[in-house]
This record gives structure tokens, C-alpha cells and sequence, in this order.
């Protein structure tokens, strides 16, 4: 076999084995993961040195690993055409999308800081997946106390300078420390560059409009119908310089790029030109122009104005209308500006000195926009939620202040320091004021210095420190003051404010009557501040023991071992303005609060690789592998960890392989330090307990604390979400999991060019810090009266509601406590296969690559609390599930590499079925019905077709289409999907075909 079929071959071997750069040499490998041990030989004619394989801290030169690790190299991630990092590790079956995170630049505009991406392994969590960058931990990326799942910020890492991608399934803590609970994601980067590289990428989304249904639906609402469009424009650039040391013995790689992305509003897209509920109509916020006493059982009418009177709220014509429809407002797309920055260093001072060295640099600015503020439904100025308005106020009309309870004397009192008053719930958009923005910049960096080389007979060391930062700062602009409404609401007999000062009169009871001097009083901006910091000093030592003859007497290489320390100390700060503190802003969501607190841990592990067979009759390799880590943390919590896999390969050709890992994951500082506070949220939407005819009979909603008088009464949550009490608790202790892999790994020699590997994976979640679900906790409650759920609803003394940002108003407890559990398995799959052409006679043709991965998941089971019952989210949607968990997921890419240097690919992305949560028998979410419109999605497959041309040595072209038949993703209801997000979920394409053009000048 020559030596290029051999270096195919390895290639493609390590694709499923777990490595995606053979060691050929020093230069390919990265400085992380070639080490200073004898190269190991292999096939003729290549000599493959030791590489540590993501999930193990020992050398090895046999390119498997125990635990099933996915890559992705270079060329695959420049041919998708995805220069967001984010974006082609999406395309990972592994990947899924969490409605609780930010996931990138198409997720929630509103309940999500914006600017930043994480990664969620299985749908655990993103704080639940630990982030890499050439095998040293990345902290967290934004310490906004809005981020409940706090986790690395994906975008600081330029996929430009990305060599490869290994993803490793199941718990690796024993290796790496807390978070490795569903797997690591291990970027590592291009070192020991040597020359000049200029890339430059142009992108543009193209969608043609054909969704009927919705676009019936819009025209029935009035709601215009958007035409095809091109928008979301890319531009990508990038420098990479590099240059050796004279000697040899050292190199520098510096780096530049710059991204930037043009916004996309959700009426862009028909499928997103207005929200849809459960039975498939368009529906609005009913908090556009709606009035009514705060105690309802005065008057439970709701009125819109009309003119300068009161009609019943629905009423046609209103301005602005009774139904109001968000989604214009509403960024799709986020607007995006990104710079990253750094260089990799290395020089050999001697065999015991390997200096090396590495900072990275990140601006980024972030701009999203939602719909207009509004005087939200019990988010007012009084302890009732609404607000107060004096009756002989005369911007209300007579027929105004009769239908809201005042007496005829308090109508022509002229008494304006102690007038009568009522109070009232305003539900009003700030149409005259436009939409809410928020700007986001992020600031991030990270240096390491270290050392490495020989420390004395077989053992290397690794020795070096790391300092992480990220500081943020965010501007929520164009929000209305609460307390400045509350005074701009009493008025005197003159026409101005009762309160004197700079206030203007806010005359929301007439069309037409806001004033530009209104508005300039009432807008008010909140901001906020805050930095992220980790610092790491580790150690390692490595060593082959063979030299002090430890081996097995079966074995030909020796007993492995690593033992090292590591130190690591997290602080966050967290400052809003007085304006976000004191809850003023309405609209916001509930009051800022400030975080200033540290997390540090002493840790010391160690590794052993144990060949116990080799090289003999149907043992051609047999090796053990085992770890343990122990943990110190400074809220005095200690935890342990521990690893243990089997390899065995009767032959070459055959690999089987198994793996048991003890995984934790620590609580952060968000979870053990927020203050509590209340705000909306989506995960409950409806009270069943509200309106004039309740879902739930007396008795059920009396378990709730709905008292005698207020059934029937209790105004309904407004805008689809009820409130919840949020905050942290110290008293939390570290999530446990067990992790176990079994798999074969295929590389026969009888069909060249041919690997594959099939594992199965289980994952079992213990004492998961979270809320009891609120659903659930409103459900049992009642249900059942359980004390330990009703203790979590809290009503409005006022009037017995569920909604409002304040302590004194109603509520669910959401606060974090470790309560839950959570069980999944699933198999995955993966195949590669590279044919040569020449083998049917065209030398002349080149040859074929297939690549395949995809994952099935066999269950997603979780259990709220102990006790409670168990329900099954795997092939389900839902916001109790938290997202969409389809049971199948695959790619599959077919790549021509052609005469004159060409590249044609093609990929078949595919999303599997899902069904409805509410439409399952699942125990607790289940409600065993069928709703036609929300039943049920069917599969999407997505197809991409791209070509690289290598013009000559210096120029390479290429250009793409991503989702080429401009498949439509599924509608799905936004009150399920949840938030600002359009009718569907950020898993399938929602920006229709994606188009891109790239150039690679080499120097």
C-alpha cells in the first residue's frame, strides 16, 4: 500500500475514531496535541506520532478513543459555507436547540441576551456541555443575570482558525472537571501557520413566499403579505499570517477577522408574518388598547378607546387596535459586528523547555429590536398592579370615567390634591413610540503561557496558567417609565400633571392624543454592565512506564499514566441601572438585580491506560482505561469523579469499545447568587383559574388560593404569559450523572477507504438544579391540593392574579433548587467511505468521498421532583420539554473530488418527526387529546450544494446554496414555541436558501 493510500486511510479512520489530523508531522498536529514521546510506527511508509484524543489526557498513537467522538475538519466547515461558528455545529445530529438558551442569531429576541451562542449537547443544557479550545476550558460568555443557562459564547471563536472539531458523547468530569455532563466540544485551532492567507465570504438569504396557509392567514387578519425577498446580507473576512522562528525551533501564527450581518425582521417571511395559537389562527397582544378596573368584580368589562369614549375591547377601528400584531417589530435576524483578534506562539528553547503561548480577542456589537412597549397588564404603579387615574381628570370623558366606577361627585369634584380615583389595569402599545432595542456589545479575551517538554526519563509535563475575560454592556432602549406614567396619568383641571415638575399628561383616552412631549417624558433607557472572569493554572505529567518495564507480559506498549492539578477561580459581576433596578421600566420583563460573587475550586486528577493484550491470536488489542478527579469547591461542597473503558480489537479490522464515567457539574455563580425576582415568562401562559369561565371547576382553583368571590373574576395573564418568581439559592449541591458508551468501530482493510462505528450512549441526571416546573406545580396543585405545589402559587391579594413583576404580585415559584432528574439514551451512527475513481478505470475522474452521521434517541425521560411522574420527551415538542427532540437526525454529504483541483458536495441535512406534547398520553404533560393544527410536524430535509475550485497553488474559489429548494421550516404555534421566536423552532432553516461566494488567496 503506498503511502497515500495509507494516509487516506488513517484519515478516514480517524473521521469515527475520534482524531481528524493524522500526526504525519510536527506542523499538522496542533501544539496541543502532539507531545515530545517517540513516534510509534504504522502502515509503510508513514510514521504517526501520539496524539491526545479529546476525553483522555494520555498520548496515544493508535487513533481511537474509548468514548465516541464526532470531528469536523477544516475543509468540511469552509465547504458548508457556514462561517458562524455556531452555525455548522448546528448541522450536528448531537446538537439540538434549548428555548431556555440563546442559541445564535435567530433565537428569542426578547428573553435571551443577545450576541452570544452556546452549544447544547442532547438537549441538556448548554451549562451542561463543557467548550474547549485546544483541551483548556473557555468560561462563561456573558455574566447578564438574564442568562440562566450561562455557558462559553461560541462566537469568540473564528472558524477561520478552526483546524478541526471533536465532539465527545457522554460525561468526561474525570478529565476535564465540572460541565462535562453531556459531552465537550473540543475546538482545536490552526497553529505553526507559515505565509500569508487572505479569505474573504459573501453571503445573502434569498426566500421565495409559499406558505398558503399563512399567507390566507394574514390576508383574513388584514396583515400584508411580504413578497420574495433577498435580505440578511454577510460579509466575512479574514487574515491569517505565519511566520517560523530562523532555527526552526519555533513559530507564530497571528490572526484577523471581521463579520458582519445585516438584520431580517419576522414580516419578512410569511410563516412569521403574525403568531399563530394552538388552533392555527393569527392572534396578538391583547395588551394594545385594553382598560378595566383592577377589581374586577366592580365591572369585568374591558373597553377600548374609540374616539375620545369607551367601547367594548374587541370592538373594530380602535387605534391603537385591540389585537395587535407584534411580529414586524420583531427581529428574525439579528444585526451583528463582529471583530476577533490573537496568535498562537511556540519555541523550543530545549527538550525541556517548549514555550507556547496564545491570546484571543473579541469585539462584538449586537442590535435587536421587538415590539413596542406597552403599559402591560399588572405591571403598574400600585400594589394591585394597575393604575391610578383621578376622576375628575379631563382627558377622560364623562361616559370614560362612569364606565370606570367613579361617582358623579369625583366626575365634577374640583378637588385635585385629594381627588377620587380609580384604579385601573391599562393594557396599551406604545405604537407612537416604536419598537424596543437593545444593543449588546460584548468585549472578550484570553492569554495562556505555558510550558512543556521532558521532565525526566519517560515523563513529559504540561505546565501553564490562563485568564479569561468577558465584560458586557447592554442598552435596552425606548422603554416606558412606570412611575413616570403613574403621574403623568392624574391631571388637573389646567391640563398638567398634578405633580408638577418637567411631567407632560400621558392621554392614552383619546385617539390621536399622545404628544411627542409625552413620549419624550415618558422613554426611558435602562443599561446594564457586567464582566465574566476565569483564571486556570494546571499541571500535567504524562508518561510511558514501559521504560521501568510496567507492562503487561501480553503487551507490547507500556502502562500509561497522568497525574495533574488544577486551580480555577470564577467571578461575576452584574450592575444594572437604577432604572432596571427599581423595576420602572414597563415592559422589561421584572426588576435588574446586581451579582458580585466568586466560585473557585482545587482539583487533582489522574489517568491510567493499561495495553493488557496485543499483537496476539484474536487479541490484537485489549487496553483499560481508567480516571479520577477530586474536587474542592470554595461553597465547601466536595465532589468526586471517576472513569473506567475497555477497548478490544480482535483483529484490526474490528473495534469494540465501552465506557462508564461518574460526571458532576457544580452549580455556577448565576444559580447560588441571583436575588430573587419576579418577571414573565411563557412557560405557563394561561391561568386556568381566569376570565369569566374558568377551565378549572371552584374547587380545583380554591387549592390554588383563589378565595370565595373571586372565581370568574380573576383577570386572565396577559400577552400568553403569567409571572414567575426567579433567583438563586446557596444551598445547591452538584448534579450527579452516570455516563456509559458501548460501540464497534469498523475499519476493514478488505474494503479500502471504508470506516464505520456504531455506540450506544446513555445518559442518567440526578439532583438537576432547576425550578419545579411551573406547569407542573399549577397542574398538581389543582389537581391534587399538594401542599408542596401550592406552596408555589402565590396570588395577588388584590384580585387573585397570576400576573406583574413585582414580589407583592402573583406569581409561580421558579426559584433553583436540585430537585429534578433526567434520563436519555440513543444510538449513533457514523460512516465514511472514499472511493477511488481509478478503480473502475477513469485515472482521470478522481474519486468520491460519503460521509454519514446520524443520531436516534431512543428516550428523554424526566422526572420534576422525586415521586412525580415520569414523562418521555424523546420524538415530542413542547414548551415542557423545552424545545424540539425529534428521535432522528442525520447528514449525509457526497463529495466528487474532480480533475483540475475541483470539489463538487453535496449534503442531506435531516430532522426527524415530532409530536405535540399536550397530545401524547405522557404522564403530567400529556393531555391524551389531538389538536389538528399543532398535532403533529412531519420530517424536513434540507439539501446543500457547494464546489471549491484550487485555481492554482495561491487562489482557490468557492461558492454554495444551503437549504436549495427553500424548504419552508414547520409552522408550529409561537404560544408552544414560546417568546419572540417566529411560528417554528431555530432547529430548521427559518431564513429560506442562503447563497455564498468565497475567495482563499495563499502567499
Amino acid at each position: 500500500m503506498n503511502s497515500k493510500h495509507v494516509r487516506e486511510r488513517l484519515l478516514a479512520s480517524s473521521m469515527i475514531a475520534g482524531v481528524a489530523v493524522v500526526g504525519l508531522s510536527a506542523t499538522q498536529a496542533s501544539a496541543q496535541a502532539v507531545q515530545p514521546a517517540p513516534a510509534a510506527p504504522a502502515e509503510q511508509g508513514v510514521t504517526v506520532q501520539e496524539l491526545v484524543v479529546t476525553g483522555s489526557r494520555i498520548p496515544q498513537p493508535n487513533l481511537t478513543s474509548i468514548s465516541p467522538v464526532q470531528s469536523v475538519n477544516a475543509k468540511e466547515i469552509q465547504i458548508g459555507g457556514r462561517p458562524n461558528t455556531i452555525d455548522f455545529l448546528m448541522q450536528l445530529p448531537q446538537t439540538t436547540f434549548n428555548t431556555s438558551s440563546d442559541f445564535g442569531p435567530t433565537s428569542d429576541a426578547l428573553n435571551n441576551p443577545g450576541g452570544s451562542a452556546t452549544v447544547d449537547l442532547r438537549g441538556l443544557g448548554p451549562q451542561r456541555t463543557l467548550v474547549l479550545m485546544d483541551g483548556r476550558r473557555l468560561g462563561i460568555g456573558d455574566p447578564n443575570t438574564g442568562n440562566t443557562n450561562p455557558a462559553p459564547d461560541i462566537n469568540q471563536i473564528p472558524s477561520q482558525l478552526i483546524d478541526r472539531v471533536e465532539v465527545l458523547t457522554g460525561g468526561a468530569s474525570a478529565t476535564y472537571g465540572s460541565d462535562a455532563v453531556a459531552g465537550v466540544v473540543n475546538f482545536i485551532m490552526k497553529h505553526n501557520f507559515e505565509g500569508v492567507q487572505v479569505d474573504a465570504q459573501w453571503g445573502v438569504n434569498q426566500h421565495s413566499q409559499h406558505n398558503d396557509y399563512m399567507q390566507d392567514q394574514l390576508r383574513l387578519n388584514g396583515y400584508p403579505v411580504p413578497d420574495s425577498k433577498w435580505d440578511g446580507k454577510s460579509a466575512d473576512y479574514s487574515l491569517i499570517l505565519g511566520a517560523n522562528a530562523p532555527d526552526g525551533r519555533g513559530n507564530v501564527t497571528a490572526f484577523v477577522t471581521y463579520h458582519d450581518q445585516d438584520p431580517v425582521y419576522q414580516s419578512a417571511r410569511d410563516f412569521s408574518g403574525c403568531q399563530l395559537d394552538t388552533d392555527g389562527n393569527c392572534f396578538g397582544s391583547s395588551n394594545s388598547n385594553i382598560f378595566y378596573t383592577s377589581d374586577s368584580t366592580i365591572n369585568p368589562n374591558a373597553y377600548s378607546v374609540l374616539g375620545h369614549s369607551f367601547v367594548l375591547n374587541g370592538t373594530p377601528g380602535t387605534t391603537p387596535p385591540a389585537i395587535f400584531n407584534a411580529n414586524p417589530y420583531i427581529t428574525l435576524l439579528q444585526q451583528d459586528t463582529r471583530y476577533t483578534a490573537g496568535f498562537f506562539a511556540n519555541y523550543e528553547v530545549s527538550k525541556h523547555f517548549n514555550l507556547y503561548s496564545s491570546f484571543n480577542f473579541m469585539h462584538d456589537e449586537t442590535h435587536t429590536e421587538v415590539a413596542p412597549a406597552a403599559l402591560f397588564q399588572g405591571t403598574g404603579a400600585q400594589p394591585s398592579g394597575g393604575f391610578l387615574v383621578n376622576c375628575n381628570n379631563p382627558l377622560l370623558s364623562n361616559q370614560q370615567a362612569t364606565l370606570l366606577g367613579c361617582s358623579a361627585a369625583g366626575i365634577a369634584s374640583t378637588n385635585f390634591q385629594n381627588p377620587e380615583t380609580a384604579d385601573i389595569f391599562i393594557g396599551r402599545r406604545n405604537i407612537e413610540g416604536g419598537p424596543r432595542k437593545f444593543d449588546y456589545e460584548h468585549d472578550n479575551f484570553r492569554i495562556v503561557l505555558g510550558t512543556k517538554g521532558k521532565l525526566f526519563g519517560p515523563f513529559n509535563y504540561d505546565l501553564y496558567g490562563s485568564y479569561y475575560r468577558t465584560s458586557v454592556f447592554v442598552s435596552n432602549r425606548n422603554f416606558i417609565s412606570i412611575s413616570r406614567t403613574q403621574n403623568a396619568l392624574l391631571v388637573n383641571g389646567a391640563g398638567e400633571c398634578i405633580s408638577g415638575g418637567s411631567c407632560v399628561p400621558y392621554n392614552i383616552f383619546q385617539d390621536g392624543g399622545v404628544t411627542q412631549a409625552a413620549l419624550d417624558y415618558l422613554t426611558e433607557d435602562g443599561t446594564s454592565k457586567g464582566t465574566t472572569t476565569e483564571r486556570i493554572i494546571e499541571g500535567t505529567i504524562t508518561g510511558n512506564l514501559a521504560d521501568y518495564g510496567v507492562k503487561s507480559p501480553w503487551a507490547t506498549d507500556g502502562v500509561g499514566v497522568s497525574v495533574g492539578f488544577q486551580s480555577r477561580r470564577d467571578q461575576l459581576t452584574y450592575n444594572p441601572d437604577e432604572a432596571e433596578l427599581s423595576n420602572d421600566l414597563s415592559g422589561f420583563g421584572g426588576a435588574g438585580v446586581i451579582v458580585d460573587n466568586s466560585l473557585s475550586v482545587m482539583e487533582g486528577f489522574g489517568e491510567i491506560q493499561v495495553p493488557i493484550v496485543q499483537d496476539m491470536p484474536w487479541v490484537h488489542d485489549l487496553t483499560f482505561n481508567g480516571g479520577y478527579r477530586y474536587s474542592h469547591y470554595s461553597t465547601d461542597v466536595n465532589a468526586s469523579t471517576w472513569k473506567a473503558g475497555l477497548e478490544y480489537a480482535p483483529t484490526p479490522d474490528i473495534r469494540f469499545r465501552g465506557g462508564f464515567n461518574r460526571a458532576v457539574r457544580a452549580p455556577n455563580i448565576i444559580e447560588l447568587y441571583t436575588p430573587q425576582a419576579v418577571t414573565n415568562t411563557s412557560d405557563v401562559p394561561i391561568d386556568p383559574c381566569a376570565g369569566p369561565a374558568p377551565t378549572a371547576s371552584a374547587a380545583a382553583c380554591a387549592n390554588t388560593g383563589v378565595r370565595p368571590g373571586q372565581y370568574g373574576t380573576i383577570p386572565q395573564c396577559p400577552a400568553n404569559q403569567c409571572a414567575t418568581l426567579t433567583g438563586g439559592n446557596t444551598a445547591l449541591n452538584p448534579e450527579k450523572a452516570n455516563t456509559y458508551t458501548i460501540g464497534v468501530l469498523l475499519t476493514p482493510r478488505a474494503i479500502s477507504g471504508f470506516t464505520a462505528s456504531v455506540d450506544y450512549w446513555h445518559i442518567k441526571l440526578n439532583d438537576i438544579i432547576t425550578n419545579i416546573p411551573l406547569a407542573v406545580s399549577l397542574n398538581e396543585c389543582l389537581a391534587t391540593g399538594n401542599p408542596t405545589f401550592c406552596s408555589n402559587i402565590v396570588r395577588n391579594p388584590v384580585n387573585g392574579n397570576l400576573f406583574g413583576t413585582t414580589v407583592g404580585a402573583g406569581y409561580i415559584v421558579g426559584t433553583n433548587v436540585n430537585v429534578a432528574s433526567e434520563e436519555l439514551d440513543g444510538l449513533d451512527v457514523q460512516g465514511g467511505y472514499r472511493l477511488g475513481l481509478d478503480r473502475f478505470g477513469h485515472d482521470e475522474w478522481g474519486s468520491v468521498a460519503f460521509d454519514f452521521i446520524g443520531s436516534y434517541q431512543f428516550h428523554q425521560k424526566n422526572t420534576p421532583l422525586p415521586g412525580s411522574d415520569t414523562y418521555d420527551c424523546a420524538g415530542l415538542f413542547g414548551p415542557t420539554c423545552s424545545g424540539l427532540f425529534p428521535k432522528w437526525r442525520h447528514t449525509f454529504r457526497v463529495t466528487w473530488n474532480a480533475p483540475h483541483d475541483v470539489q463538487v458536495s453535496g449534503a442531506w441535512r435531516y430532522i426527524g418527526g415530532a409530536t405535540f406534547e399536550e397530545d401524547t398520553d405522557e404522564p403530567t404533560i400529556g393531555q391524551g387529546s389531538t389538536t389538528a393544527f399543532t398535532h403533529k410536524v412531519n420530517a424536513v430535509s434540507y439539501f446543500d450544494l457547494a464546489a471549491n475550485w484550487n485555481v492554482n497553488e495561491k487562489l482557490a474559489v468557492r461558492g454554495g446554496i444551503n437549504n436549495l429548494f427553500d424548504k419552508n421550516p414547520p409552522l408550529i404555534a409561537n404560544t408552544i414555541v414560546g417568546g419572540a421566536l417566529p411560528n417554528s423552532y431555530p432547529t430548521y432553516d427559518l431564513l429560506g436558501r442562503h447563497l455564498f461566494v468565497a475567495l482563499t488567496a495563499r502567499f
